[in-house]
């Protein structure tokens, strides 16, 4: 019940009790000035910040120890502060609440002293009885209020502990991941970046063909660009500082993959260009990435595009090639993808996935995600990851598509 409420309902409940008190107790004083003014002030005192509950019990309890010294009639004028002094334990000041209750008694009992009748202390007897019970019925509700903000309490401090130790266990597994590459990957690729330009210099020493020579060169720099990148990933799962670190890929950096991609690569950009969520912009990146060396390893084609569409809501990425078709998946693909593999299997029949509405890549429909192959198991994940829709599959015209839509 809020504050309001409460005082309107008191005022209600005293000043009509007070009134109707008289019908059967004729020898008490009548309610004048100084009783209204003081039944006011019991009310009012319920109106007190809750931040100061002692105030609101004192306002409450003098007025009323002075109506019942002053030998008004008896009526429910007490029941404020009885409130009060409910209040006042439940909030946690015990000591001033049960005060407040020894003065509430205290009073009638040295007027019952002075008058030492059956009724009076009859009375006197069931005006303590019921101040004690509302004392601990305080407690209770006191006890169980500090109950509910331990268990709160405890339930945060659980959850905080939990929190510390998931982020500990993934840190132990960065810092893993961490090592693995810098000490097998990263030495790997750098053998192969050295060898390649040893492999280079013989080749340019000998006059050897030009094909080889170009090879090396797309080698050597798609493995600077790999230690590059391993080098950055190396620093997210350190969690080093920014400082020094190479941001990721995005689609700004697309140009500079089709250039290095080891075949003629046509690429286009549609749409007002724009800036892409860190996730959705190293996506796209990916996705062309993967597409590229599926067609430089896989398809046997000689050229490829690359078109990129800005569109109200999303962005879509279209990878062209004019390789071989046909094939099968590689053991355990879902075949609700008919696309390339990523090792050494060739494609299917194109298509999209289980599920959807099929219809030929060519009608630029955009399918939902579902995994397929072993390189494009991990370009499905990534799109499906940011929320995005990728579809895969063989050309009418001839050589292999991937069509993907990601939200940006």
């Amino acid at each position: 019940m809020s504050r309001f409420a409460l005082v309107a309902a008191m005022t209600v409940v005293v000043g009509f009790s007070s009134v109707m008190a008289y019908g059967n107790q004729p020898g008490a004083r009548p309610l004048d000035a100084l009783g209204y003014g003081l039944l006011a002030l019991t009310v009012l005192g319920l109106a007190g910040p809750r931040e100061w509950p002692g105030f609101g019990l004192a306002v409450c309890a003098v007025p009323a120890a002075v109506l019942f010294v002053l030998g008004y009639a008896y009526a429910l004028w007490p029941a404020p502060a009885l409130i009060a002094v409910f209040a006042t334990i439940s909030a946690g000041r015990r000591a001033l609440g049960w005060a407040g209750t020894g003065f509430l008694v205290a009073v009638p009992t040295g007027a019952v002293l002075l008058d030492r009748t059956l009724d009076n202390l009859t009375g006197l007897l069931l005006w303590a009885l019921i101040a004690v019970v509302v004392g601990q019925l305080a407690e209770v509700s006191g006890a169980r209020r500090a109950h509910a903000r331990e268990v709160e309490r405890r339930m945060v401090e659980a959850e905080r502990t939990r929190e510390e130790m998931a982020r500990g266990r993934a840190r132990e597994e960065r810092l893993k991941v961490a090592r693995e590459l810098h000490d097998v990957t990263s030495h790997t690729v750098s053998l192969i970046a050295l060898h390649a330009a040893v492999a280079a210099e013989a080749i340019d020493r000998s006059g050897g063909p030009e094909a080889a020579r170009e090879a090396l060169s797309v080698i050597r720099t798609a493995s600077r660009e790999a230690l590059a990148e391993m080098k950055g990933i190396l620093g997210v799962l350190r969690e080093d500082g920014p400082e020094g670190k190479r941001p990721m890929p995005g689609a700004g950096q697309l140009e500079e993959l089709v250039a290095s991609a080891g075949l003629p690569v046509e690429f286009e950009v549609a749409g007002e260009r724009r800036a892409l969520a860190p996730a959705v912009d190293l996506t796209a990146y990916r996705v062309v990435q993967e597409a590229l060396t599926n067609t430089m390893r896989h398809a046997g084609a000689s050229t490829a595009r690359v078109r990129l569409s800005f569109e109200t809501g999303g962005v879509t990425i279209q990878v062209d090639d004019d390789g071989r078709g046909g094939g099968t998946l590689p053991p355990g693909a879902s075949s609700g993808v008919h696309g390339r593999p990523g090792d050494g299997e060739r494609r299917g029949t194109g298509g999209e996935v289980t599920g959807g509405e099929c219809r030929p890549i060519g009608d630029d429909l955009i399918g939902d995600v579902t995994r397929g192959g072993y390189g494009l198991a991990g370009m499905a994940e990534r799109v499906a990851a940011v929320g995005g829709r990728l579809v895969v599959g063989d050309r009418p015209e001839g050589g292999f598509q991937v069509a993907v839509w990601l939200p940006a």
